[in-house]
């Protein structure tokens, strides 16, 4: 185009609120912040920024910006024919119409007297044959239909092969052909110049034979201007309902794995990872298996666990985390997906493996796509892959049915996705109605406890202290042993605690075989005491003592006998303990003073301090400061006097640059009275009187904003 329009003048046209939604759009462009109109418009034109800017176009959009490649220099309405195909529902002038405005609001055309033109940079990135046309011929070939004629049907399958994809590969392709010297129907083509040579080894089809062969059709399919429509929406009173329900499972499914990792604390790999006997371990009373790993990365991207030289830990985060509301808590899930780096469909125990950054871009696109449709609208993989591919025409969405498959079914796990419909979770950032937490149990008389509903979080801990986990879900079954009651013991509490626990929080009479159970662990519980006397053992008999003398593990305790029931040992507290416990025997913790020692508190993993995110940048400021930069300024004494001229006609205030009597460069606001004999009367603004200021001692002006 010989227009005289470019990107750079087409930025100083525009005002600051046009400015503003051209940074908004392309935020590349104000980050960071150009430093004036020029270094915009070269940044603009790059092809990296040019790319991003294709990139984000949907298919419609695409489809407009080739068209106007395919056809050059052309007016509004060449376009408009060519989007328009003879199909039941064509795109209307207003579609093109909007569509070509919204790609000149980016930069990617301009527009002169109307014919639309595209950016050189944009251009480039559709390749040599956009929408599969060969540019124009230097000789235009006329008579498309006689030279088919003439050449006979033996050259039509060539044409039609070529027709959208105009090159081919032909050996010593650049020879003289006649059609009496032609026998195949290649060296047909070639001959009636339906084919041109382009070097010694290709060959390609004129843009006027390819135009004639598509039967004047620009594109082999069509795109329709809106993306596919959602299907109609079915009973999202019920979807609701049954994702409150999911969205419960998945909190208790993290609250489960974070107790299971702090009772285990599984080994770290050497790679980052979490051993895999380790995780289905941890993960036996969590989910299926299947599953498992998703809520594993689910936790590490929540920062709810980490790993250092003990191994995996719950990370202090996670105690706010189990302290947090349920809904508050399940925000927190649904954020900490959005995030993760796993690439979905192909979780495992590398927790900290790197993974494809696309893994979050797919997540969150996809997230976006389902949050766009009703609440209750059925969500599948073919259909979220059929907007996918509208909105992001340059995705390899065709080959990405699985990731699309498998990041549907991660929604599904949270609740964003119920009955196989999108629910309101999708998007609702208030409560949508979470149970209230209660502090009611179900004690059965086979040692099982099943909580009816959400429990409160102190409630929560308590139970999974006094008893063992045996099924998943916000209801899930739990069991009371020997081992979980001493547990409770060990912690401090007393045989007392535990029966007033049971009576208080149970629905139902406290089954006999519970309490017949904790008395036998009470009276054993405490028969052997280990005070940290460096240590002191203490036994209720001789016999016990002698006992403990004559084990195998006396030597290595460094056990000494004090009196007939007390001994004491060289190891330290914490190692005499478990080596008693795994003799059968039931000891307590005593401190100097004797009084029972409550266990020690959890290990848990320092959460890093994150890296605090930059703050965004404003497009309107920036679009601003680079308007106030364009205000008209002079550097040469003829111009400087112009502009005082004008400045004061005008009544405006202008700043200038000039040096003072003492030869100080000085910088003034000043309001112009009067301009002649080579100098200007100005008065400086906020006072200072009348000044006269000569013109060779002016180094720079310009209009100053009012």
């Amino acid at each position: 185009m010989s227009s005289a329009i470019t990107v750079a003048g087409k930025l100083r046209s525009l005002s600051v609120q046009e400015l503003t939604q051209l940074l908004t759009l392309r935020p590349d462009l104000a980050n960071p912040a150009p430093r004036s109109l020029p270094d915009l418009a070269e940044r603009a034109t790059t092809a990296a920024s040019t790319r991003a800017a294709v990139e984000s176009l949907d298919a419609w959009q695409l489809r407009v910006l080739t068209a106007a490649v395919a056809l050059g220099d052309v007016p509004r309405r060449n376009i408009v024919m060519a989007c328009t195909p003879d199909t039941a529902c064509p795109p209307t002038q207003a579609d093109v119409d909007t569509t070509l405005d919204e790609l000149g609001n980016i930069l990617l055309l301009l527009e002169d007297h109307d014919t639309v033109h595209v950016v050189g940079a944009a251009a480039g990135l559709l390749g040599p044959f956009p929408a599969g046309l060969a540019p124009r011929s230097t000789t235009v070939i006329d008579d498309v239909p006689g030279r088919l004629a003439a050449a006979g049907p033996a050259v039509i399958p060539v044409i039609e092969r070529l027709a959208w994809s105009p090159t081919g590969r032909l050996p010593h392709a650049n020879r003289p052909l006649s059609p009496q010297d032609a026998t195949t129907p290649v060296e047909l083509a070639l001959a009636h110049h339906l084919l041109r040579p382009v070097d010694d080894h290709t060959v390609i089809l004129p843009r006027e034979v390819a135009l004639h062969a598509r039967r004047g059709r620009l594109f082999p399919d069509v795109v329709a201007p809106q993306p596919p429509a959602w299907p109609e929406a079915q009973d999202p009173d019920r979807v609701n309902t049954a994702a409150i329900g999911t969205a419960l499972e998945a909190v208790s499914a993290m609250s489960a794995l974070l107790e299971a990792v702090d009772h285990m604390h599984p080994a770290r790999l050497r790679n980052g990872g979490m051993a895999r006997r380790d995780g289905f371990k941890a993960l036996s009373r969590v989910c299926r298996r299947e599953d498992g790993w998703f809520h594993l990365w689910l936790a590490v991207s929540a920062d709810l666990l980490g790993a250092d030289a003990r191994g995996w830990l719950p990370s202090q985060a996670s105690d706010h985390w189990s302290e947090s509301a349920l809904w508050q808590r399940w925000l927190a899930l649904h954020d900490a997906w959005l995030t993760m780096t796993g690439a979905p469909g192909q979780l495992s125990n590398s927790l900290d493996a790197p993974s494809p950054a696309t893994a979050q871009t797919w997540r969150r696109e996809i997230a976006t796509q389902i949050a766009s449709a009703p609440v209750g609208t059925p969500i599948d993989t073919e259909k979220v892959s059929e907007r996918l591919a509208w909105f992001h025409p340059t995705w390899p969405v065709a080959e990405a049915h699985e990731v699309i498959d498998a990041v549907l079914h991660e929604a599904s796990l949270l609740g964003v996705i119920a009955l196989g419909c999108r629910s309101r979770l999708a998007d609702d950032r208030s409560d949508p109605g979470m149970p209230e937490p209660g502090t009611d149990l179900i004690l059965q008389s086979d040692l099982t406890v099943v909580a009816p509903g959400p429990l409160t979080p102190a409630m929560s801990r308590d139970l999974a202290l006094l008893a063992d986990r045996e099924s998943t879900g916000v209801a899930g079954v739990r069991r009371f042993s020997r081992s979980s009651l001493r547990r409770g013991l060990d912690a401090g509490w007393t045989r007392e605690q535990v029966r007033g626990w049971w009576a208080e929080h149970s629905m139902t009479e406290v089954p006999q075989g519970l309490l017949i159970l904790l008395d036998d662990v009470v009276r054993d519980h405490g028969r052997v005491s280990v005070s940290a006397a460096s240590c002191l053992i203490e036994v209720d008999d001789p016999a016990s003592a002698e006992i403990l003398l004559r084990s195998d593990q006396a030597s290595e305790l460094g056990l000494r006998r004090v009196t007939p029931t007390l001994l004491i040992a060289q190891a330290e507290p914490e190692v005499t303990l478990a080596a008693l416990r795994a003799q059968g025997l039931a000891p307590v913790a005593r401190d100097q003073h004797g009084t029972v020692l409550n266990s020690p508190t959890p290990a848990r993993f320092r959460t890093p301090a994150r890296e605090p995110t930059s703050e965004p940048v404003d497009p309107q400021t920036v679009a601003e400061a680079l308007v106030a930069s364009t205000e008209p300024s002079a550097n040469s004494t003829d111009e400087i006097a112009s502009l005082l001229r004008e400045a004061q006609s005008r009544g405006a205030w202008i700043r200038l640059d000039h040096v003072d009597d003492s030869g100080q460069a000085r910088q003034s606001v000043v309001r112009v009275l009067a301009v002649a004999s080579g100098a200007a009367r100005c008065v400086h603004r906020g006072g200072g009187g009348m000044r006269i200021i000569p013109l060779p001692r002016m180094v720079r002006a310009r209009l100053e904003n009012a």
